[in-house]
């Protein structure tokens, strides 16, 4: 049996129950899995761990939630791991599991008309929330950073045609980690350009993606954002907290190197501060050890942390879930990538929840927060209104 085209791939992930997308940047690694052969709800890292060491031949994907609130009647987005029947790997041909007969692609989509928004909630009351925190966070010099997302809530017209939705998210979005859990009528999307971490053979990556504005219409434009965002005193002050954190959290898992200064991640709509963390991971410390020592990290959730998370639930009005959260895959040696769950969307039907953050300090304007976070829904935003 020859291996099936990505078209028969995507139409398998529409066609079943439970079903998992992956796909790192450069594209070099490049995953759908399909059914579940083992599955874990709820777990947190420890669980998680434990369910991993018990053995497994094939990848595991899933995602963890964000904290200790729970999503209403959703088995997805309060976390869950499961171990596909069936993983194919689009780079290596490699097939994990039953190789499946599936059945041959359509040669023509039977795609509907495009699909339409009919009905968009922000939550307007966000800017007067976060004036609360900066007026803490201006009397309470030992608080330094706390990042609080709002959720957009839409109603589309039909519900979404996954095939268009991979064949988009892989268009708009080509340089960013590609990551789409189906759990029978839930689906979680993100299209994120952060990392968490990742380990191979040993050595340790993870990154500082904090700090951000808008891309320039034109070349010009762009650099002179670019500029303005290496030399902004809030974003580097943002970046430098997160940078030292990570640092700090990871000293007694790993050997890091850093860099002096960060450079520049672009997405399509937005560019960030960056700086990539490396190093060589100690004798028997994991993935998931380090994942569980970085999360939340001050990008998704603040300094001091527990301070920071007290905050968000009681600022937010609706539970994270998977949104900023670790998500990805885990091999069986345990090895493997966990990014992060931003630029994401939460699809149930014809109903779909974005979510995004924005870093909050001392001198921060909540209006423009605001309309960072409106920024960072963007990538969704377009996918959604590209659907066919």
């Amino acid at each position: 049996m020859n291996f099936p085209n990505e078209l028969v791939l995507q139409e398998q992930f529409a066609a079943a129950k439970v079903a998992v997308y992956f796909a790192n940047p450069a594209k070099t690694t490049r995953y759908y899995g399909f059914e579940v052969k083992k599955e874990i709800f709820e777990g947190d890292f420890q669980a998680v761990q434990q369910w991993r060491a018990e053995g497994h031949t094939n990848p595991i994907f899933g995602g963890f939630k964000f904290d200790n609130q729970k999503t209403a009647l959703s088995k997805l987005m309060n976390g869950y791991f499961f171990e596909p029947q069936t993983v194919y790997e689009l780079v290596t041909k490699q097939v994990y599991g039953i190789k499946q007969k599936l059945p041959l692609a359509k040669s023509t989509p039977t795609y509907k008309q495009k699909n339409q928004i009919i009905q968009q909630r922000d939550e307007t009351t966000w800017p007067n929330r976060i004036n609360r925190v900066i007026d803490s966070l201006l009397t309470q010099a030992d608080k330094q950073k706390v990042v609080l997302g709002r959720q957009r809530l839409l109603q589309l017209a039909t519900e979404i045609n996954l095939v268009s939705l991979i064949q988009q998210l892989q268009e708009q979005q080509p340089n960013s980690y590609h990551f789409v859990l189906k759990y029978y009528d839930e689906v979680f999307v993100s299209a994120t350009p952060e990392r968490l971490v990742a380990v191979k053979d040993g050595q340790v990556a993870t990154a500082a993606v904090a700090g951000s504005i808008k891309r320039g219409t034109t070349p010009l434009e762009d650099t002179k954002l670019q500029t303005a965002l290496l030399n902004d005193h809030k974003n580097l002050q943002e970046h430098t907290y997160v940078v030292a954190t990570i640092v700090k959290k990871l000293a007694h898992l790993a050997k890091l190197d850093t860099i002096s200064q960060p450079g520049i991640l672009k997405t399509p709509q937005i560019q960030h501060l960056y700086t990539p963390i490396t190093g060589n991971l100690k004798a028997t410390k994991t993935l998931l050890d380090v994942a569980q020592r970085l999360h939340p990290t001050p990008a998704l959730g603040g300094i001091p942390v527990e301070w920071a998370l007290a905050i968000i639930k009681e600022t937010e009005t609706f539970a994270r879930g998977l949104f900023a959260s670790p998500i990805g895959m885990i091999m069986p040696n345990g090895d493997g990538e966990l990014v992060i769950g931003i630029r994401s969307m939460y699809v149930v039907a014809k109903t779909v929840r974005l979510f995004a953050g924005a870093g909050i300090l001392a001198e921060s304007q909540a209006q423009s927060e605001y309309q960072e976070t409106a920024l960072k829904m963007e990538p969704m935003m377009s996918l959604l209104e590209n659907l066919a």
